[in-house]
This record gives structure tokens, sequence and C-alpha cells, in this order.
């Protein structure tokens, strides 16, 4: 399975940038705290948003991280596909590094990777940052 403890973490600090309101930059060391996420760590999860356009960091005093879209335009598979660097959230046997296939004449259950990973996509893709902060206000 791809998805980690990262993409959570990546929800979690797009979740704090966009609860500090009016474009407001929030200091990795804020989200860090208020997350419980090791600020090293949280570092290379903000660069991998940042190169994903998802994110824009603000410099100078008062600096951070900003959305750099609405929260209705991000969606969780944007989230996983940025800091997971893949497409696909279940590995099938034959795309994993050296290793191929060792009977696809004879496999029966390849093409049931595809179809998960269709699924799970198509789930990701249906859930937004917005739908996740409305979802969190309501509990």
């Amino acid at each position: 399975m791809a998805v980690t403890r990262k993409t959570s973490y990546a929800l979690r600090a797009l979740c704090e940038i966009a609860s500090s309101g009016d474009k407001k930059p929030v200091n990795r060391q804020i989200i860090a705290e208020k997350q419980q996420i090791s600020s090293s760590y949280l570092e290379h999860i903000l660069i991998d948003l940042q190169k994903s356009q998802l994110i824009k960091s603000v410099r100078g005093p008062g600096g951070g991280f900003v959305l750099n879209q609405n929260e209705s335009g991000i969606t969780v598979w944007d989230v996983f596909s940025a800091v997971e660097k893949t497409n696909c959230v279940y590995e099938k046997c034959n795309e994993q590094e050296n290793d191929e296939c060792k009977n696809p004449e004879n496999c029966n259950v390849k093409y049931v990777w595809d179809d998960i990973n269709a699924v799970l996509e198509e789930k990701m893709i249906s859930i937004t940052l917005k739908d996740i902060l409305t979802h969190g206000a309501e509990s």
C-alpha cells in the first residue's frame, strides 16, 4: 500500500494553513507544534507540496506558507500524488522495482489491482480540503 503517514501529515498541515484565514502565512514551526509533527519531517512534506504548487512560501518577517489555490480546488488525490510521488495507491505485484511478474499468463488477479486503484483514486479525487475542513468543524 502506498498511502503512508506522510499523506496524513500533509493533509493536516494543509488544514492548518487553510485555517489561518485571510491568506495569513503560517510558519512551519507553528504547524509542527499544533499538529505534533517533527519540524524536519514537515519541512520535506512542505517542499513536496510547494513543488506540486499546492502551497507557496512567503518570505520575510511574518512569513510562512499559504495555499496556492482555494480549499475546494485541492483534493486528497492531489496531496497523495504530491507527497507519495506515485499515482498508484496499491502497488501491483509486477510494479515493484526490479520485480517482474513471474506468472503473467496464468495470473487471474492482475486486473483486480487496476480496479482497486481506480476506485481509490476516484474516491480521493472526490474529497477536497474544504470537505475535510467542513467535516472537522462539524465534529
